[in-house]
């Protein structure tokens, strides 16, 4: 069995990659191009190449970063790339993919290879910070939230005014269930920002939530499953979405509204505009629930 080692710094530009840094390392593409090189100890045509592109990457002083991954080792990184012989190389572009060699490749290869996105204009901050958060779900979806996780806060330390990243920290941990720490990362900016506020709505939500009467979310669904009354269906709304379970609150709200219209001066439209608060302006659940409380309205 291959022994996993901590990760350790070759030199400034070449990297040896495992699953606690990858997402780190990772991010470090919306600065400049990241190879990551896929190799393994018994591949002959790895070694071959090594000394090459390394050459190669010291001579390009900072304009690259080589990471290194054991393929062996870190399987999980390899699955999540899609690697299926070696050597194999990915060129990571502020965040997205934007090349693949597969095979032992010469300088000149790995020299046209790169020749493209050393040269290439740079996207818009916008763009960078899209392609960024793109690649933070993709290792959420695998598994590696962890991982994730430390990349966010690293590129909050570099750029702590980045609305958009502190949002997708505070949603991660809001998944977790990480109320507290979720709330002390949103405290860190005073001011009222767009892509922060459906968070600051939701954890108002949760405070109100608190004050209901404490009755649990699956309780609440098995009262609703055998007679349903408006005051569970409120309640239930409020909890579900207060949870990120927005679309069954979002339901159960639209049906308050439908069949108990009056329920409490109007509680019911009151309610969903509250769940509506909390969810990213033009967010297509609340396009589509708007439209059907537009209608139980009309």
């Amino acid at each position: 069995m291959p022994v996993r080692k901590e990760p350790a710094v070759a030199e400034s530009f070449i990297v040896d990659v495992t699953e606690l840094n990858f997402q780190s390392v990772l991010a470090k593409s919306m600065q400049m191009p990241v190879i990551v090189d896929f190799w393994a100890d018994w591949c002959q045509p790895c070694k071959q190449m090594a000394p090459v592109l390394e050459k190669l990457v010291r001579e390009l002083n900072g304009q690259v970063l080589l990471a290194k991954v054991n393929a062996d080792v870190e399987q999980a990184i390899a699955g999540q790339f899609g690697v299926r012989s070696l050597p194999t190389l990915k060129l990571v572009v502020q965040g997205r993919l934007a090349g693949e060699l597969v095979g032992a490749q010469t300088e000149k290869a790995l020299r046209d290879w790169l020749a493209p996105v050393l040269g290439q204009g740079a996207e818009s901050e916008e763009e960078q910070i899209e392609a960024f958060l793109e690649q933070v779900q993709l290792a959420i979806a695998h598994g590696q939230g962890a991982q994730a996780e430390q990349a966010l806060r690293q590129a909050l330390q570099h750029e702590p005014d980045k609305h958009l990243l502190r949002a997708a920290l505070v949603e991660y941990l809001l998944s977790l269930g990480e109320l507290a720490e979720a709330q002390s990362v949103l405290a860190e900016v005073a001011e009222d920002v767009p892509a922060l506020r459906p968070f600051r709505n939701r954890f108002a939500l949760l405070d109100e939530v608190r004050e209901q009467p404490a009755v649990t979310l699956p309780v609440l669904a098995e009262r609703l499953a055998v007679s349903p009354s408006p005051e569970d269906l409120h309640l239930y709304g409020l909890r579900a979405a207060a949870a990120g379970q927005f679309e069954a609150g979002l339901d159960a709200l639209i049906r308050l509204l439908r069949e108990y219209p009056d329920y409490r001066d109007g509680a019911a439209r009151a309610a969903l505009l509250k769940v509506f608060d909390c969810l990213p302006k033009g967010d297509p659940l609340a396009s589509r629930y708007r439209r059907q409380m537009f209608n139980a309205l009309h």
